[in-house]
């Protein structure tokens, strides 16, 4: 049987003619109410957000995400093998989950093995991508194909040795006296406190690779945690990364380096909200010296751990691990409606498509 797989990324809008349908898009997706509802409102959301986002993203020279995700890719396809079918789904923007299936299916691709760019499961990014790319196999009228879901991998060795470099060149560029301690802040994507009241893993998995990446670096310095990106009236993740800049200034600090540690391509999150946003809320709190590690983009050790994951997906198809704990689950208990170990409901793309081969 020939099998093909799909990479699996958020997407970002390339052009100011794809800002208002990205937004649309991704605004549909996580407004709360019923779909017919999430359709009306989220173009005229959209459309009022846009006229606040889009300077920002014309300041970065807009979304690096798709570009950066075809270079990986392409990075990813040389080191496994030149001829295996590839393709590429994104959430938001194209190419869509349903381009993806199409590639494939051209190919004659009779399984799939579906590996997120997240490395930490979140029902907002990778549970997303499974869910839109089975909605897009039942669209392909191939719902019944074998699928073999790779959920994380918040402490896979070469990602976190990946990390570990980019820390490293984030360390050598952050500005100030050789002698004066550099203060590490892991900042990660953040996240309403609803999703991890519904069981969402991601706050566990980004502290896993914190400590997995700590350990490694051989970091004896110190080091912190905060969240980004909040959002919204609700209740996020705390503490903020503003919020811990303003305790590190108040602490006495006068360098600190920033890492991404959730975004595996540069973002406006990244590019915008550290960059210009953060480095000019440090230097007004009283940080002088503003660092950042650079997201992972094509670092080898990254493109590495993909393909490791691939190779073994390939290798191990009816195989499958539980989307929370990461606990390896044979056959019988894939069926279940949860996991027996951390007791977590399946979602219904994950009751689907694994099949001994």
């Amino acid at each position: 049987m020939t099998t093909g797989v799909v990479m699996l990324d958020f997407g970002g809008p390339q052009s100011a003619e794809e800002l208002v349908p990205f937004l649309t898009e991704l605004l549909q997706d996580v407004l709360p109410g019923p779909m017919w509802l999430r359709r009306i409102v989220a173009p005229r959301v959209a459309s009022a957000r846009s006229k606040r986002v889009q300077p920002d993203y014309e300041r970065i020279g807009w979304s690096p995400v798709v570009p950066t995700h075809h270079r990986q890719v392409e990075a990813l396809r040389l080191l496994i093998d030149p001829a295996l079918p590839i393709a590429s789904g994104m959430l938001f923007t194209p190419p869509t989950m349903d381009d993806a299936v199409a590639h494939l299916k051209a190919q004659g691709v009779e399984r799939i093995v579906a590996v997120p760019m997240f490395p930490h499961f979140s029902f907002a990014t990778t549970g997303a991508a499974f869910n839109f790319l089975y909605q897009a196999m039942e669209r392909a009228g191939c719902a019944d194909m074998p699928v073999r879901w790779v959920p994380a991998y918040p402490e896979h060795p070469d990602y976190i040795a990946a990390l570990v470099e980019t820390i490293r060149a984030g360390l050598a560029a952050t500005p100030g006296p050789v002698d004066e301690p550099i203060h590490l802040l892991f900042t990660p994507h953040g996240l309403p406190v609803s999703f991890v009241d519904r069981g969402d893993p991601y706050p566990e998995q980004i502290r896993a690779s914190v400590r997995a990446t700590v350990r490694a670096l051989e970091w004896e310095g110190p080091y912190r945690v905060g969240w980004q990106s909040r959002l919204g009236p609700v209740q996020w993740l705390t503490p903020s990364t503003p919020e811990v800049l303003d305790q590190l200034a108040a602490e006495g600090c006068k360098r600190v380096c920033l890492v991404p540690i959730s975004f595996a391509s540069e973002h406006v999150e990244t590019l915008q909200e550290i960059d210009v946003e953060y480095r000019d809320h440090a230097l007004h709190a009283g940080i002088p010296h503003f660092g950042r590690a650079p997201a992972l983009g094509s670092e080898p050790r990254f493109i590495e751990a993909l393909a490791d994951l691939v190779t073994h997906a390939v290798a191990s198809l009816d195989r499958y691990s539980c989307v929370r704990c990461l606990m390896p689950k044979p056959e019988a208990h894939r069926r279940r409606k949860q996991c027996p170990s951390c007791h977590y409901k399946f979602p219904g793309w994950a009751q689907h498509g694994v099949t001994t081969p």
